[in-house]
C-alpha cells in the first residue's frame, strides 16, 4: 500500500469512526502490529439474555424453529440461497447442530451450535467452555427475509431448545477491528468476557488469554487426568 493509499484509508477511518473511535482504532491496530510476523486479537463474548425485537417476534409468530436432521441439511443444501455445503453435512456428522427457521415449507435461515465444549478459535488455540455454554456460529437469513433481525430470535430459540441439556449461555468471538460485527453483537445483548491475542514470529507461536472465571472451565475434556 502506497503513502497516498494509507492517507486515504486513514481519512476514511476517521470519517466513519470519529475522533474517539479513530483513536481507539489506532491503538488496537498497534496491538496487532508485529514487525517480521503476524498477529490477531479477538474479543470473547457471551450471551445470556437474547434481545429479539418485537417486530421479529411478531413476524415469526407462526414460524417453526427446530434442530435439523441430516436429511434436511442435504435437502436444503440444494437451495443456492441457503449456502449449505458438503462441509456442513460433515459438521453435522461430527456432532454439531443446526437450528432451522422455517415459514411453513419456506426456508428462512439457520444458526449453528457446536457439539463440543472445546472449540478452536485460531491457529489451533482451543477454548474450554463451561458446561452451561455452547458456541454459536455461522448464522444466515435468506435475502427475502432479511431486515427483521431474526438472528437474535434464533439465539433465543437455541437457548430455549437447549435448556433441558443445561445450556444457559451462548459463546462467540469477534475480531477486535470488525466494528460492524461488534455493533451487531452488542445490540443482540452479548457481553465481552475476555480477549485472546496470538503472535507468530521467528518460528514461534505465543498466545495471551484473559477471560472471566465464569466463562472458562478447568474440566479435562480430552487426554489423561493428571492432577
Amino acid at each position: 500500500m502506497g503513502a497516498l493509499d494509507k492517507i486515504q484509508q486513514a481519512r476514511s477511518t476517521f470519517s466513519k469512526l470519529g475522533v474517539r473511535g479513530a483513536s481507539v482504532h489506532a491503538a488496537r491496530r498497534l496491538m496487532t502490529t508485529v514487525p517480521g510476523g503476524e498477529s490477531f486479537r479477538l474479543f470473547l463474548i457471551v450471551l445470556t439474555t437474547p434481545r429479539p425485537t418485537p417486530a421479529a417476534e411478531e413476524a415469526a409468530r407462526t414460524h417453526i424453529f427446530r434442530f435439523a436432521t441430516r436429511d434436511e441439511l442435504v435437502q436444503y443444501s440444494k437451495l443456492p440461497e441457503a449456502k449449505l455445503y458438503e462441509r456442513d453435512v460433515a459438521s453435522f456428522d461430527a456432532g454439531n447442530r443446526c437450528l432451522l427457521q422455517l415459514d411453513g415449507d419456506k426456508f428462512v435461515g439457520y444458526s449453528w451450535v457446536a457439539g463440543s465444549r472445546l472449540v478452536e478459535l485460531m491457529w489451533g488455540m482451543h477454548f474450554n467452555m463451561p458446561d452451561d455454554m455452547v458456541y454459536n456460529y455461522n448464522g444466515l437469513t435468506v435475502p427475502s427475509y432479511r431486515g427483521t433481525s431474526f438472528q437474535a430470535l434464533r439465539h433465543l430459540k437455541i437457548l430455549e431448545l437447549s435448556r433441558p441439556q443445561g445450556v444457559r449461555r451462548l459463546f462467540g468471538y469477534v475480531d477486535h477491528l470488525n466494528y460492524a460485527s461488534l455493533r451487531g453483537v452488542e445490540k443482540s445483548g452479548y457481553e465481552r468476557v475476555g480477549t485472546l491475542r496470538g503472535v507468530k514470529r521467528d518460528g514461534r507461536i505465543s498466545f495471551s488469554l484473559r477471560v472471566k472465571d465464569d466463562a472458562w472451565s478447568e474440566l479435562v475434556r480430552v487426554g489423561p487426568i493428571q492432577h
